[in-house]
């Protein structure tokens, strides 16, 4: 019986990577956006009306291509986000949640992507 239990565990992580790629087709279509995504989003962003303010990108859920022209890129992406600032406004519980931002990139020589801008709250930009 155990092993059903594995077995069907192992196909619902097979399911959630197939739901993946059929969510991000921004991210694969570009590859090594995820990155800059990532490491922008991780120095940059603020969460819940500025309560958290030191939180980590989780996981990207959804990438969606909103815009694409000579210049620029801009993609829309829905993410998971936690933050271990046990901040007392927060009741000391950890700040976690699901939202979506827009993530500019500028178009480089061979078409070379490089993170310029993403939308929401961000840390020096209180206000």
């Amino acid at each position: 019986m155990r092993q059903i239990g594995i077995a069907c565990a192992a196909l619902a992580l097979l399911a959630g990577c197939a739901q993946y790629k059929a969510e991000n087709p921004a991210l694969e279509a570009h590859p090594g956006i995820q990155s800059q995504i990532q490491s922008f989003y991780d120095d940059n962003a603020t969460e819940d009306d500025w309560v958290c303010t030191e939180v980590d990108l989780g996981t990207i859920d959804k990438s969606k291509v909103v815009s694409e022209n000579d210049q620029q890129l801009v993609i829309a992406v829905t993410y998971f986000f936690t933050s271990d600032d046990l901040s007392s406004r927060r009741g000391g519980n950890q700040c976690q949640g699901f939202n979506t931002r827009f993530f500019t990139f500028n178009k480089g020589p061979g078409g070379q992507l490089s993170l310029a801008s993403m939308s929401g709250p961000q840390r020096g930009q209180q206000g």
